[in-house]
């Protein structure tokens, strides 16, 4: 096996088991939100495949029900129906379907980017918000801090906490995000090591338009590695488990075949994408005021 293919299958495993876990503490913690992610039509929650993301597999793990097309079938999706819509990176669409989501995004759509998709949905669709910088970073694994004036956003609970600078990988040539639009734009978490070495350094941020929300990630939800940076990451995937995600002890024997060779880094990365991408998909229901349903425009 190449260590690019054992890569691979290890960040699979990592994200299957993390699915799994964020569910179960999702079901001891907040089981109303557990409730609803189970509430939830495919048609609702729509992601556009893409040639470097994954996000499809990140919901697939947190078994979160979706609808997974390619480019040239968005135009034909239900617009009604539909409440949060993810884009893979690259995010090259059809002209049709670009000129759907900046109507869709004002009258109250969630929208979910990475990447790439800085320059080829969000550009052109919300000009003057953000862009791409026109540098593009190594393949590299680097930690992200929060802002402060993102504590406490739902998106990000679990993930970035006091005293915790997690790892997130960073795709070859990945597009580093330049904010145009300081007011309206919102940095939830940023890296010293991004903005040192490639000129800013945004990881996440978000902006509203109309009634509806933009989210942007710098690089892929679906993480195809990780790496060790010190002791800590290097501890067993069961510490952060136990430590970090809080999981009863009958939880965690469950998974204890799943995870006995994995690191913290890895499950602690694979659990973030986790989190924020179903985060994302509770925070446009709660927008809604009922549960379930098209949104009415």
């Amino acid at each position: 096996m190449t260590d690019d293919a054992h890569d691979s299958e290890r960040m699979g495993q990592a994200f299957r088991v993390a699915g799994k876990a964020y569910r179960e503490r999702l079901r001891q913690e907040a089981p109303g939100d557990d409730a609803e992610l189970q509430r939830i039509e495919p048609s609702e929650v729509v992601v556009v495949r893409g040639e470097f993301d994954r996000i499809s597999s990140v919901l697939a793990a947190a078994s979160v029900a979706h609808l997974a097309v390619y480019p040239h079938q968005l135009a034909r999706c239900d617009w009604d129906r539909m409440q949060v819509l993810m884009i893979d990176c690259p995010g090259r669409l059809p002209v049709a379907a670009l000129d759907r989501i900046g109507p869709w995004v004002r009258g109250g759509g969630y929208l979910v980017t990475t990447d790439w998709a800085v320059k080829h949905v969000l550009e052109p669709v919300f000009p003057g918000r953000v862009r791409h910088n026109g540098r593009s970073t190594d393949d590299c694994v680097v930690r992200i801090q929060g802002e402060p004036a993102s504590s406490g956003d739902p998106l990000l609970a679990g993930i970035l906490e006091a005293g915790r600078e997690p790892l997130w990988w960073l795709e070859e040539a990945s597009y580093p995000i330049e904010v145009l639009d300081a007011v309206r734009v919102r940095v939830l978490a940023k890296s010293r090591e991004v903005e040192e070495r490639w000129g800013t350094g945004p990881i996440a941020l978000t902006f509203d338009e109309g009634k509806g929300t933009v989210l942007h990630l710098l690089s892929h939800l679906y993480l195809q590695r990780s790496e060790v940076r010190d002791a800590r990451d290097a501890q067993p995937a069961a510490a952060y488990l136990r430590e970090d995600v809080g999981l009863p002890a009958v939880a965690r024997e469950a998974l204890a075949g799943e995870v006995e060779e994995l690191a913290r880094s890895e499950i602690e990365g694979a659990y973030s994408s986790a989190s924020l991408a179903s985060r994302a998909i509770l925070e446009r229901r709660r927008r809604l005021g009922k549960k379930g349903g098209p949104d009415e425009r």
